[in-house]
């Protein structure tokens, strides 16, 4: 008897709450329509960004040491230029090294011109593997290629500069840059994902 009434406890308080939400629908629908204004604002204030994303292999000639030192290594390079490549320093490299590249997108003065470029790129070093993946992101498709091109160069030509005298290391393109076919930025999916979901559980727990 005792879980009888448990499941028809159960039962009517479920029937009660749907019976909330039914005379509240209005309340959850004006929930819903201020979180999706919400997320439509944030993404129409962004400009639309295409992606470019290609990879590059760490390669260390090193036959005193083991496997694991070498892949180790590797790794740590990999991390290291992951961090370089979005610094100002490297920037400065880039838009030196390539004329084809509207560098004015990124601003007329130093400190602009290294939070552009941050939003730009993104490199990460994959797990222990010793590869590097690139993405730069902007609003022409067109010079996110030429911009990851003329990062993916810079790395192969100019990683000694981020390297010890002592080292060996090199670098080989795996991927070339692939281009998004649509833009990526702002994430459409990710912003009305969140809108719908907290419009609607700040809905039913208002009604409620």
């Amino acid at each position: 008897c005792y879980y009888n009434k448990l499941i028809i406890n159960k039962y009517m308080n479920i029937q009660d709450f749907l019976k909330i939400i039914k005379n509240r629908f209005g309340v959850l629908m004006a929930f819903l329509g201020f979180f999706i204004a919400i997320a439509l604002l944030v993404t129409l204030v962004q400009p639309l960004k295409y992606r470019a994303s290609s990879r590059l292999l760490v390669m260390q000639n090193n036959t005193g040491s083991d496997f694991y030192t070498i892949s180790k290594s590797n790794q740590y390079f990999g991390a290291l230029l992951a961090e370089t490549v979005s610094s100002g320093s490297f920037f400065e490299l880039a838009s030196s090294a390539n004329s084809n590249i509207n560098w004015a997108y990124f601003g007329d003065n130093y400190k602009k011109q290294v939070k552009t470029w941050k939003k730009t790129i993104e490199a990460r070093s994959v797990g222990d593997t010793g590869i590097m993946e690139i993405n730069i992101y902007h609003p022409n498709s067109e010079q996110a290629r030429l911009i990851s091109l003329a990062v993916d160069n810079l790395i192969l030509t100019q990683n000694s500069l981020y390297q010890n005298s002592d080292t060996n290391i090199k670098m080989r393109i795996i991927d070339q840059p692939i281009i998004s076919a649509y833009p990526v930025k702002p994430n459409l999916l990710i912003n009305f994902g969140a809108a719908l979901s907290l419009g609607i559980l700040l809905g039913l727990a208002y009604s409620y």
